[in-house]
Order: structure tokens, then C-alpha cells, then sequence
């Protein structure tokens, strides 16, 4: 049988969601508690990966078992086995033609940046800029990024022949002096938000103009987007299923 997890986690302490030679990783963990559960060892398969430093609100991940336990059962015995900063939301049973990456129709990320006085106890949770950024600007290049285009300029990977995605929402929203961008789109790339979020900063600062973005964006030219926002601000909300 299968079972659909919802989890939520602080990735701070981690490299990552993905088991990639490096101990501390949130799918080792995650492994750890069900290889507890079951007396044998179980891959997870999650809906992507997240990288070192990034946060989870709402990642999805699906695992077989020969266990049929019900699923708030399931639930407790993951959380009363993981770490604090690791915490499994939803537990379901699913079909087993269901994939947590594959089934997957669209996925929400959020990215925190304040521009207000220093916190050193929310340094790990948002990216801190003390210096002026024409916000207006910075909305401007959020709504250009809506539709479907080719985001070939806005990511880390280079071997992908398929660059096409489509942005269902994207904005850029003022709350006091923290800044959320929000976007929602059917996939994402390596390190494609976080590109995205550092080369709007940089119309923020004045050092590009969104039309500027545009011609990066149309482009298909990673070396004209070098700018890489801090995996600390970024937060995967939601992974989103038919």
C-alpha cells in the first residue's frame, strides 16, 4: 500500500530534502523514522527537492508499505520519531498509481525579504537588505513573470532540454517592512526562484530595469542572470494535486 505525507519542516540544520551523500538531510530523517516503523529500510519519493537552507510549509512525499495502519496512527509514529524541526502535517492512503513528484499539477513558493532592522533570531528565516529598493519596480517584474515562458535564464540546471513553465500568479507584496513574493506555477527549476527573486532585486537597487528582465528572460542565457537570492528566505507553501 502507499501513503501520502504532508510535511512540514525548518531546513535550516539540513542540506536539503534530498539523500545526496550528506548525513543530515530531511529525507534521512525521514527514512530513519520509518526504517524504526517498519524494522527495514523505505525510500520516500517527494514532490521535488528542496535546497540547504530552504523551508517547507506544506511538501508532499509518498512511501510504500507493508503496513496497513490507519492514518492518524501513521501520523503520530512519524512525528513521535522525527526531530522537532521536522513535522508530518497529513498522513493518507493512496493509490498506487500515485506519485508525489509525477502526480503533481502545480506548486506554491514563497520568499520572505525584509528591509526593516536586523533580527538575529529571524536570520534564518528570511533574507535581511538594509538599503532602498524601489519596490513599485519590483512588482512590475513580478507581474512580467506570469504566462507561460522560457525560463532557461532563471536556473542552475543546464542539462534540462524542457524550460518551458507556466506562472499562474506571481506577485510582490509589502507587509510593513517585510517584503513576500508570492508565485504559483504548474513546475519549477533548480534554483529557479531564487534567481528570479535576486535578479528582481536588482531592478529593486536600480542596477536593471524590468524591461532589462524581459530581454534576460527571452534571452535563454543563464550567465545574464547571475544573481542568486539566499535559500534562508525561500519557503515551499504548498504542492497542489488533481
Amino acid at each position: 500500500m502507499r501513503y501520502k505525507c504532508v510535511v512540514s519542516y525548518d531546513g535550516a540544520n539540513y542540506h536539503g530534502f534530498q539523500v545526496q551523500g550528506a548525513p543530515n538531510t530531511i529525507q534521512n530523517e525521514l527514512e530513519k523514522a520509518l526504517a524504526i516503523i517498519h524494522k527495514k529500510h523505505v525510500t520516500v519519493y517527494p514532490s521535488g527537492r528542496t535546497d540547504a537552507g530552504v523551508h517547507a510549509l506544506g511538501q508532499v512525499f509518498h512511501f510504500n508499505s507493508d503496513i496497513d495502519m490507519k492514518d492518524a496512527n501513521m501520523q503520530n509514529a512519524l512525528n513521535s520519531r522525527l526531530p522537532q524541526d521536522i513535522y508530518i502535517k497529513n498522513v493518507e492512503h493512496v493509490d498506487l498509481n500515485f506519485h508525489a513528484r509525477f502526480s503533481s499539477i502545480s506548486k506554491r513558493y514563497e520568499y520572505l525579504i525584509d528591509i526593516g532592522e536586523y533580527n538575529p533570531l529571524l536570520i534564518r528565516y528570511r533574507y535581511y537588505y538594509a538599503h532602498p529598493l524601489n519596490i513599485s519596480l519590483m512588482q512590475e517584474v513580478a507581474k512580467s513573470f506570469i504566462g507561460e515562458h522560457d525560463f532557461r535564464s532563471f536556473t542552475k540546471n543546464h542539462h534540462l532540454e524542457n524550460t518551458l513553465r507556466t506562472i499562474y500568479d506571481c506577485s510582490l507584496v509589502q507587509e510593513g517592512t517585510l517584503l513576500r513574493f508570492r508565485i504559483h506555477g504548474n513546475g519549477f527549476m533548480h534554483h529557479m526562484v531564487r534567481i528570479m527573486v535576486g535578479m528582481m532585486m536588482e531592478v529593486g537597487k536600480g542596477k536593471l530595469t524590468p524591461a532589462q528582465i524581459i530581454e534576460i528572460q527571452e534571452a535563454k542565457n543563464r550567465r545574464l542572470a547571475p544573481k542568486i537570492a539566499p535559500a534562508n528566505g525561500l519557503y515551499l507553501v504548498e504542492v497542489s494535486y488533481e
